[in-house]
């Protein structure tokens, strides 16, 4: 196991308990035998990994000398602040349960990521250290792989497969790269400097996923959820945008604010029946149009 499960299996086992000593800490190490192996968490290492987790995640873990040395989280509401913190304590929790599950893996069903593995390390360490990158890369409406050198600004994570976003050298502006689409990729010396004010959140803001189109206008967007699907999107939003106007037990209303680019047009066509556009009208013909175009296929 790595040390960084280590870290979130801790932050976990007290955020569950609230308050716990070394010694009850120690006996659920011990238990769970995937990670542990069956050996103590030394007082010395529980100290060093509590440095760890400070670093890597800014959580605070203090200890309450009343009624038994208790430790606890001192500041719980960082673990809800920031994606990437909160997505990590999901994803490494949800593996360290996973791996004391080996036992019923044929009846766990998971989604693989296309090149999570293959390139995702090599262009995350180039970000850390702005390095240039040459990738050869083939996209779907290509004949053949072609070598480009990019400058890696951010990666997304979006419908299972990593995104990566940077500037391409050669054309001076910044492209979408899928990773499951390169077919080979070389860290460079060439260094690169990332621009004072790009915020990668930001620069998705306004779309609905990977499709960027600043010719599409930003809209108000009103839509309509039916009896069963308004649970889905309220439990699940589209957009972080969103926000419930009026719900009841027949259907509920949403509006978003977002550029209505090709991915956020498939994303409505899937729902079918169970969502409805009320505004704009654009939206709504376009959509008629997306409409048509599927029956012919079938006419």
């Amino acid at each position: 196991m790595s040390l960084i499960q280590k870290y979130i299996w801790v932050v976990k086992t007290i955020h569950r308990t609230g308050r716990i000593t070394l010694k009850e800490l120690n006996e659920r190490w011990r238990n769970n035998v995937d990670l542990s192996r069956g050996e103590d968490l030394p007082r010395q290492t529980f100290d060093r990994w509590k440095g760890g987790i400070l670093d890597m995640f800014g959580i605070v873990i203090e200890c309450e000398p009343k009624g038994g040395y208790h430790y606890y989280i001192a500041n719980p509401s960082v673990m809800d602040r920031g994606e990437l913190r909160t997505w990590l304590l999901d994803t490494y929790g949800t593996a360290e349960t996973l791996s004391n599950s080996l036992a019923i893996h044929d009846r766990i069903l998971t989604e693989d990521i296309p090149s999570s593995q293959d390139y995702l390390t090599m262009v995350l360490e180039a970000m850390k250290d702005n390095r240039v990158l040459e990738i050869t890369h083939r996209a779907f409406t290509m004949n053949e792989a072609k070598t480009y050198l990019v400058e890696p600004y951010c990666v997304k994570l979006s419908g299972g497969r990593w995104y990566m976003l940077a500037r391409s050298v050669e054309k001076g502006r910044l492209l979408l790269y899928s990773l499951d689409r390169l077919k080979h990729v070389r860290t460079t010396e060439q260094k690169f400097e990332l621009p004072i004010d790009f915020v990668a959140k930001d620069y998705f803001a306004d779309f609905f996923g990977i499709v960027i189109d600043e010719n599409v206008p930003l809209q108000r967007i009103v839509l309509r959820a039916d009896k069963y699907h308004q649970y889905y999107m309220r439990t699940l939003p589209m957009h972080h945008s969103q926000r419930e106007l009026f719900s009841c037990d027949d259907y509920a209303d949403f509006e978003l604010t977002l550029r209505p680019t090709y991915d956020f047009y498939m994303r409505l066509m899937s729902w079918g029946n169970m969502i409805k556009v009320l505004e704009p009208q654009s939206l709504q013909d376009e959509l008629r149009k997306w409409l048509r175009k599927t029956m012919e296929v079938y006419e």
